[in-house]
């Protein structure tokens, strides 16, 4: 079971990294990266080292989906504007 949730944390923090270079789909991943890191982190320890990178996956995955959200709007902006 434990190793079950830290490939879990993993996964959200690869998922995570993978939200940021992604233009159009970056949100998608992002929020799977925030689920699988949700998931994980509900049976994990405090004290258990992998739990960092279930945290790594929720920052990188909300920072994935705020860009994506800000290339939208840019794309929006100048579409409708210029």
């Amino acid at each position: 079971m434990k190793r079950e949730e830290e490939s879990k944390a993993v996964t959200s923090l690869v998922l995570g990294l993978l939200s940021l270079p992604v233009p159009l789909l970056g949100w998608l991943l992002g929020l799977l990266a925030i689920g699988y890191a949700r998931a994980a982190m509900r049976k994990m320890d405090e004290r258990n080292p992998k739990r960092w990178y279930a945290v790594a996956g929720i920052v990188s995955g909300v920072v994935g989906i705020v860009m994506d959200l800000g290339i939208v709007l840019i794309a929006l902006i100048i579409y409708l504007f210029l």
